[in-house]
C-alpha cells in the first residue's frame, strides 16, 4: 500500500473527507451565502422552524437564519448523492444591539445602526416579545399596526 493510499485511508477512518460535517453560522434574520461544489438538486434543513434554506441556481444557496438554535443542512445533486453538509448554527447578530432591563428582570433588545428599534430575541421579556412581535407581524401582513 501506497503513501498516498495510506493518507487517504487514515483520513477517511477519521472522518476528514469531502463529507465531514462542517459549521456554517448565520445571525438570527440574516441571510448567508453557500457556493456550492457542484449542481444541486434539493436542500433539507433538519429543523425548518430554525433556518430556511433556498436554492439560487443549481450552485448557490441562500441561508436565512430564524431563529437561535443549531440544527443541519443537508444538499443533495440528482442522483441522491450528499453535495454539502453541515452543522447549521444561528446566533444572536453581535453588532448594533442593546438590551434595556427593566423592573421585570428581563430584557428588551433592540437594534440601533443608526436608531433604535425593537428587535425581539428569545430571553426577552415575555410581555414585551409577544407585543413586538404582535406589531411586527401586523406591519409584515400590511395592517398597519396592532390596533387595527
Amino acid at each position: 500500500m501506497g503513501f498516498r493510499a495510506i493518507v487517504i485511508a487514515v483520513c477517511l477512518v477519521l472522518g476528514l473527507g469531502s463529507a465531514q460535517a462542517r459549521e456554517f453560522v448565520v445571525s438570527a434574520d440574516q441571510a448567508g451565502l453557500i457556493r456550492l461544489p457542484g449542481d444541486a438538486a434539493g436542500v433539507i434543513v433538519g429543523n425548518p422552524g430554525i433556518a430556511d434554506a433556498m436554492l439560487y441556481d443549481s450552485r448557490t444557496l441562500f441561508v436565512t437564519g430564524k431563529v437561535f438554535g443549531r440544527t443541519n443542512l443537508i444538499v443533495l445533486d440528482e442522483a441522491g448523492r450528499v453535495l454539502y453538509t453541515s452543522d447549521l448554527v444561528v446566533a444572536q447578530p453581535d453588532s448594533g444591539t442593546v438590551q434595556i432591563f427593566r423592573n421585570s428582570g428581563r430584557p428588551e433588545t433592540y437594534v440601533c445602526a443608526p436608531t433604535c428599534q425593537a428587535l425581539p430575541q428569545i430571553g426577552d421579556d415575555q410581555s414585551w416579545f409577544n407585543d413586538m412581535n404582535i406589531q411586527r407581524n401586523a406591519i409584515r401582513d400590511g395592517a398597519g399596526t396592532a390596533e387595527n
